[in-house]
């Protein structure tokens, strides 16, 4: 499935799926943000009870560009984040088949589990921590300080230094990443090769096989996580500097608004990280070839 260029390839899935699902991002982290045990959230002069309502709110004030709120970090950073989660998943991949006879789903769990921890530790936090202040900072219980991504820039690292503005949130982002990839990877290929059986045929799935089974793996991966997604994104946003840790920001999650607050924004991140994970593995199947001849040709 990684073909010869999963650098190149996983750039540019990376990048065409944070375009088309942004938008659901979006609306999981307003509806995570709104935290009883937050300041800001408890002053704000809107709580979104829905996802709809959210989008509809955000729509009628800021237009359909509200829906891309914190889009410029990802946008700028899911190429390399997409490719490095890509590259990193083959090297230990090949690694693994050089040395190990295991079997396919120990093998793809193992793998998935180490290109996580590289993704959120290289790709992911930086990405997820500037994007969650724009979108806490443009929410109704934000300051609206931030003119745009570079003022954003200088006033987060002015504010919290380096590594608290921008790897804040690193710890729950790394447990997630391993949590999500060691799952998703495994189930995609399980179904995946269920597929080509009943079909008797190895060639790659076709477009609408690869979208479902991605589906599957996004779903299944996004619920068992779901809570740890919740303390990441309360580790990033704007009153990141309140919590000691990972088990601290939890604590007082739980605290004021039960263990329910941990599942805030399940159902719009279920839709994104099926879509996400869909279109990741079904862009892959389709791209990789077309690189692997194009470039092969040519070099």
């Amino acid at each position: 499935m990684q073909g010869n260029h999963p650098v190149l390839t996983g750039w540019t899935v990376g990048c065409i799926e944070i375009c088309l699902t942004h938008p659901l991002e979006f609306v999981k982290r307003t509806l995570q943000l709104q935290q009883q045990a937050s300041a800001l959230h408890r002053a704000a002069s809107i709580t979104y009870s829905s996802p709809l309502e959210c989008v509809v709110h955000t729509v009628r004030v800021h237009g359909v560009r509200g829906l891309y709120c914190g889009f410029k970090p990802f946008m700028i950073l899911a190429g390399p984040r997409s490719a490095i989660r890509w590259s990193a998943y083959d090297a230990l991949s090949s690694a693994m088949r050089r040395r190990s006879d295991a079997h396919p789903v120990v093998r793809e769990g193992v793998c998935g589990f180490g290109a996580g921890i590289v993704e959120a530790a290289l790709g992911q936090t930086p990405t997820q921590a500037i994007s969650t202040k724009l979108l806490h900072d443009q929410s109704p219980a934000g300051p609206s300080r931030y003119r745009g991504l570079l003022h954003a820039l200088r006033l987060i690292h002015a504010e919290h230094g380096f590594w608290r503005g921008f790897f804040c949130g690193l710890e729950p982002a790394v447990i997630k990443g391993a949590a999500t990839n060691a799952l998703r990877f495994p189930i995609y290929g399980a179904l995946k090769r269920i597929v080509q059986r009943a079909d008797e045929t190895p060639r790659p799935l076709p477009p609408a096989h690869a979208l479902l089974c991605g589906a599957a793996a996004g779903a299944a991966s996004a619920v068992a996580t779901q809570p740890i997604d919740t303390v990441m994104a309360q580790a990033q946003g704007l009153e990141s500097a309140r919590f000691r840790n990972s088990l601290h920001c939890a604590r007082e999650i739980v605290a004021t608004g039960g263990v329910r607050a941990l599942y805030f924004g399940l159902g719009p991140r279920c839709l994104r990280v099926c879509a996400e994970v869909g279109l990741q593995f079904s862009l892959f199947e389709q791209i990789s070839p077309l690189f692997d001849r194009w470039l092969d040709e040519r070099y």
